[in-house]
Formats: C-alpha cells, sequence, structure tokens
C-alpha cells in the first residue's frame, strides 16, 4: 500500500472511529503499522480536525486516539521509535483549538482526561495545571470587572502563550484559556438572564428549544456515542484495580505466588489413613444430604 493509498484509508478510519477501545486500538494499531510514513498520517489527522462538517463529538474521539496512540509509540519506542510524538505534539495546541470551539464547551472535559495522559506518557508534570483546571478560573478581580461592565480587563488573556513555551505547556495553556471564557460567558448569562415571575405554559417551556442554535445540540448518535465514550472511560479506569505489581527478589516486601505455595506444601503433613477415612465419610453425608435437596424423584 502506497502513501496516498495509507492515508486515505486512514482518513476514513478516524471519521467513522467511535469512543469503542477495540476501534481505538485498531486505528492505532493501523498508524504505527504504517509508522514509516507518518509524514501522510500526520497531515491526515489535522485535516480531519479541522474539517467544519465532522461533529465536535467525532473529534473528541480523534483526540482520544491521539492519547492511546501516544502511551503505544512510548511502550514500544525501540520497536516504532517514538513515531508521531514529536510531531504530534507540536499541533496539540491546534487540536484542541478545534476540539474545543468556545461557543461549545461540551468537549472540556474529555479533553482535559486524554491531555492529562497525554502528558503522563511524556513523563511530564503539570499538577499546577490539572487543579487550576478543575478549579474555578475566575479571580475576585475578574468577578468585579463582569459586574462593573469592564471588558477591557477581561479581555486579555491570562494564559499567554509565549513564543519558548514547550508544546505541552502551549496546549495546556490553550485549554484553560477557553475554559476561562466559558466560565466567564456562563457568569455573564447567570447574571444578565431575567427571571419569569408568572406562571409559564408547558407548551412554552418545550418550545424555548426552538429559540436555540440547533448546530449547538446534540444528535441521537451523538448522544449514544458519548454515553459509550463514558461506559469505555469508566471501565478502563476499572481495570487498574486488579492489576497486582509483586517485585520479585529478595528485596520484595509482598509474597510471591511461588513461595505462598511452597510454604503451605511444606506445612501440611499428609493426611493418615483414619483422617483420610473421616474424610471420605463427610464427604459422603454432604453428597446424600445435597441429593435429599432436589426434589425431582429421578435424582434418587
Amino acid at each position: 500500500m502506497d502513501s496516498f493509498e495509507v492515508a486515505s484509508q486512514f482518513s476514513t478510519i478516524l471519521r467513522n472511529l467511535t469512543p469503542q477501545f477495540q476501534l481505538l486500538s485498531k486505528a492505532t494499531y493501523f498508524a504505527l503499522k504504517n509508522y514509516d510514513k507518518e509524514d501522510y498520517i500526520v497531515p491526515t489527522i489535522t485535516s480531519v480536525l479541522e474539517d467544519a462538517k465532522l461533529d465536535l463529538n467525532s473529534k473528541a474521539t480523534i483526540f482520544q486516539f491521539i492519547d492511546l496512540l501516544f502511551a503505544e509509540s512510548f511502550q514500544n519506542a525501540q520497536k516504532f521509535k517514538n513515531a508521531y510524538i514529536e510531531s504530534i505534539k507540536q499541533l496539540l495546541p491546534k487540536y484542541i483549538d478545534s476540539i474545543c470551539p468556545k461557543e461549545n464547551p461540551a468537549n472540556f472535559q474529555s479533553t482535559y482526561e486524554s491531555l492529562r495522559r497525554i502528558t503522563k506518557s511524556c513523563k511530564r508534570d503539570f499538577l499546577e495545571y490539572e487543579m487550576m483546571f478543575r478549579d474555578s478560573l475566575l479571580t475576585t478581580e475578574d468577578l468585579s470587572a463582569l459586574d462593573q461592565g469592564e471588558l477591557e480587563i477581561l479581555s486579555k488573556s491570562k494564559f499567554a502563550i509565549e513564543d519558548n513555551d514547550d508544546a505541552l505547556v502551549k496546549a495546556w495553556k490553550t485549554l484553560l484559556e477557553k475554559k476561562r471564557d466559558s466560565q466567564l460567558q456562563r457568569y455573564k448569562l447567570l447574571n444578565s438572564s431575567q427571571t419569569v415571575e408568572e406562571n409559564v405554559d408547558e407548551e412554552q417551556i418545550f418550545n424555548m428549544r426552538l429559540k436555540l442554535d440547533s448546530r449547538q445540540l446534540l444528535s441521537k448518535r451523538q448522544i449514544i456515542a458519548r454515553m459509550e465514550d463514558e461506559r469505555e472511560s469508566h471501565k478502563r479506569s476499572k481495570e487498574n484495580i486488579w492489576c497486582v505489581n509483586r517485585n520479585v527478589g529478595s528485596s520484595s516486601r509482598f509474597v510471591s505466588e511461588d513461595e505462598f505455595f511452597e510454604n503451605y506444601w511444606t506445612k501440611c503433613q499428609p493426611l493418615s489413613k483414619a483422617e483420610d477415612h473421616e474424610f471420605v465419610r463427610n464427604l459422603q453425608e454432604l453428597n446424600e444430604m445435597a441429593l435429599k435437596s432436589y426434589k425431582d424423584e429421578q435424582y434418587f
């Protein structure tokens, strides 16, 4: 398969991508299998994310694919030679602009989770930015400026991107700035909207949706895809609970399976004839008791 066929097929894979882990793994495997065609695959990711006709839910799913691609590329660094890491890292701020537009903050949380895992894969620590994202980004000065209508103060970027900033720093600042803008818009909406004191008819309540921009509403397919995304994320978060990492060696603080088996193998002595006879008799009584518990006569 030549480079143009790979790019065309990969574009189709990205456009039909859903949050199911199997499909995300399939897309990751395809990209790593053709890591020698990185110069064609990375522009394909960019062109798909910049497509205005592609819904935001699909773009958020593609960002989850990028998260998985980083993890797999780092895990198999010798085999794939850290493919896609540097090229995609430089484009992360641009991708976040496409996934999280100012007029629709629906993908903020999923983008934050993916960016946090990408940062962890790169072995970088941005705990300060993570704490800022989870908290309110509006200071008391911002709130007072909003109440007084001083828009010039609010228009200044709180997370200004500098030329010497690392690509991951730029990505975090871009996401935080968008989160701050959404909080500003929400505060304006809550304080500028007028309360309705009189009784409102049921038909009028449900007709309020018609006044909204239909482009910001999620379709049935998008809602189902987002539910599937949450289900897969929850399942992956529980997988690590059952993983036990025991350090093998003399310095280990845990007992290995072999040591556990060897301990009880040497501790327990073989049964004598009397003990063996008593054990078989008790087992036979239990079998007879279980047999009598059946009401069907065919078991007697």
